[in-house]
């Protein structure tokens, strides 16, 4: 009985392995001759740009592309944040490419503006569809904007705040203002203990709120308490 279902399972198998290799090779391409590349994962990357960078470490067969070259001119590119490229065989390269996530906007001293990366780098010019999402850092250094990235995120990650909370943070010379995306409110922070203030002004903006009151500014740059300007009309 062992012996009769041996053959059973063993038999369908030799005979595929049989009319695969008998398929492989009555084909009128080499063996391993590259058919296909498949790419995966790109958003923000075009074919075009993609293409550039690989095809030039491509060869006719699968067997002699230099996957570590195919997979360091793909990191290469400032968009990309890690790259995998594996032989499929008996005739792809796939390519899964995950792409630096858009996390901010980055307005510098002159007027241009950059996305910044998921680290609060800059990578990239801003597109024509960048802006959903995202909050802007309006402060003239990168060093600057990378610290206030790092410390708007921190509140995010912390639950005192959500992203889409907040339109705006403005940075100079140590002194942060955040603008709120709900209905605008400025929150004036000052030049230290952010999250201190921040916590103090939330604090104020929903007291204010149960009490009917519309607020335009809310000034924390006090030891206690804060100044808080009505919103007229």
């Amino acid at each position: 009985m062992k012996k009769f279902l041996y053959i059973l399972f063993v038999g369908p198998v030799c005979i595929l392995s049989m009319l695969s290799v008998i398929y492989l090779f009555s084909r009128e391409e080499p063996l391993f001759f590259l058919q296909n590349v498949k790419v995966n994962g790109m958003s923000q990357l075009s074919d075009r740009e993609m293409a550039g960078k690989i095809t030039p470490h491509l060869t006719e067969s699968i067997l002699k592309v230099d996957v570590a070259k195919v997979r360091d001119a793909v990191t290469s590119h400032p968009f990309v944040k890690e790259v995998s490229v594996k032989r499929v065989y008996p005739f792809s390269i796939v390519i899964d490419v995950k792409e630096k996530k858009p996390s901010a906007l980055w307005v510098a001293g002159d007027g241009n503006i950059q996305i910044l990366d998921e680290t609060g780098e800059p990578y990239r010019a801003l597109g024509k569809d960048d802006v959903k999402g995202l909050y802007i850092i309006n402060t003239r250094e990168r060093s600057d904007a990378k610290s206030v990235f790092n410390e708007a995120n921190s509140w995010i990650a912390s639950g005192m705040v959500k992203k889409g909370q907040i339109s705006e943070v403005a940075y100079q010379e140590g002194s942060m203002t955040i603008f709120s995306l709900n209905d605008g409110v400025e929150i004036i922070l000052g030049r230290e203990e952010y999250r201190t203030r921040l916590k103090r002004a939330l604090a104020v903006l929903e007291n204010a709120r149960k009490r009917g009151l519309l607020i335009k500014c809310i000034d924390a740059r006090f030891e206690k308490g804060a100044i808080i300007q009505e919103r007229k009309g």
